[in-house]
């Protein structure tokens, strides 16, 4: 067993200073894997053979031992996985003085091997689920029907049902890659911590889809609205929480988007959500944040960014002649807030706190400078996208 002899000699050292007691341990060949002695690993241990037959805990004196190659006083007992013996523990040292930590160290033995297979079978589970998104989320552009259909049949997936894409976006992660820092986060914890608050149903598929983000894709019964922002929010307290006991950066990001059937319906929600998460950062007030595609704050934003460049370009020459202006920062800022307010002027002074003459005033300098009309919905909503879009052009949030 591959896993057995690659955590072996930890095991040794670990315990073996804890206990302040010498150990070896033998594979099912009888070869030594892990012991204080490194001169020691590699060679043969002639009584693994024997203590394997005998299937219990064998006692070896100085008297017993002598004359025998590579073999110390103590006492060896079987070590046991999913049933079989598959090696033998070895403790060294007179039998009566470390015979009473036998059974120890042999359960404790046993359970870091439990440990180490699940760990290993779990990762080997999230590289084979992190392949099956890749395809799911890309599937217009790979056309792999096929490919995502045998992996259902092999998982029991299924997608005959709607489901949700909700993307988790960690800054930790991203930044340790990017600056190559041992940020130590385990895939593991996190995935315990997503699944504790974002799992609600077998079919929920949770895998990680690069170095900084996660993604879930619920499986969706009936679209509750406020519980998954619930469950969202939750989750991102929780995850917070765990990277500041970390001691790593805990700006968290989640987004999600709408819910469809079909591999088509789970690459679009998907792309819902990574524009949605790119929008909320983007505008976002706080390092962290839950952002949702419907929501039409985001929506409003979504269409700034994606307005196309021929008319982006002719919306930039009004800008440009605004920001050439003496006074623009402040005919910019009161203008949006404006905006904000509804195109109530009263409300916008408030909370711009100035008079509302002085207001009117600003407004009526636009109205010269663009020949615009302020008091049009319409106008004031071009003006306002424009605006927004130099904005977010001037800040471009990078999401992968």
């Amino acid at each position: 067993m591959k896993f057995f002899e690659q955590i072996a000699q930890s095991i040794v050292e670990k315990t073996s200073a804890a206990l302040d007691v010498s150990m070896s341990i033998t594979d099912a060949k009888g070869t030594i894997i892990g012991c204080n002695n490194v001169e020691r690993l590699g060679s043969y241990h002639v009584v693994t053979e024997e203590v394997t037959k005998a299937g219990r805990s064998v006692i070896f004196t100085k008297e017993n031992v002598a004359g025998r190659e590579n073999v110390l006083p103590g006492v060896a007992t079987p070590i046991r996985f999913q049933q079989q013996i598959i090696g033998v523990l070895g403790i060294i040292g007179e039998p009566d003085e470390v015979g009473k930590y036998v059974e120890f160290v042999r359960t404790h033995v046993e359970m870091l091997l439990q440990e180490s297979f699940r760990t290993e079978t779990f990762y080997l589970q999230m590289k084979t689920t992190e392949l099956f998104i890749q395809h799911l989320i890309h599937f217009k552009e790979w056309d792999n029907e096929g490919t995502l259909q045998n992996y259902c049949e092999m998982s029991g997936f299924h997608f005959d049902r709607p489901r949700m894409c909700i993307l988790i976006d960690i800054e930790a992660l991203q930044t340790a890659k990017r600056e190559k820092k041992a940020v130590r986060i385990s895939q593991y914890d996190l995935f315990q911590i997503i699944s504790n608050y974002l799992e609600d149903h077998a079919q929920d598929i949770i895998s990680p889809i690069n170095s900084g983000q996660w993604i879930v894709l619920k499986y969706i019964d009936h679209y509750d609205l406020s519980k998954t922002r619930r469950q969202c929010e939750q989750a991102l307290r929780a995850l917070k929480k765990f990277l500041q006991n970390q001691l790593a950066p805990s700006h968290v990001s989640i987004a999600y988007g709408k819910s469809y059937e079909g591999f088509a319906g789970v690459s679009r929600s998907y792309q819902q959500a990574l524009q949605t998460l790119s929008t909320g950062k983007q505008n976002k007030k706080s390092p962290s944040g839950v952002y949702a595609f419907d929501d039409w704050t985001i929506l409003l934003h979504t269409l700034i960014q994606e307005i196309k460049p021929a008319f982006a370009e002719t919306l930039a020459d009004y800008v440009e002649k605004l920001l050439s202006h003496s006074n623009a920062p402040v005919l910019v800022e009161s203008f949006l807030v404006y905006c904000e307010q509804g195109l109530n002027v009263s409300r916008a002074a408030r909370k711009l706190f100035v008079h509302r003459n002085t207001l009117l005033y600003r407004l009526n300098q636009l109205n010269e400078i663009l020949s615009i009309d302020t008091q049009s919905f319409e106008q004031s909503m071009l003006l306002y996208m424009a605006l927004k879009q130099n904005k977010a052009m001037k800040q471009p949030i990078q999401v992968t």
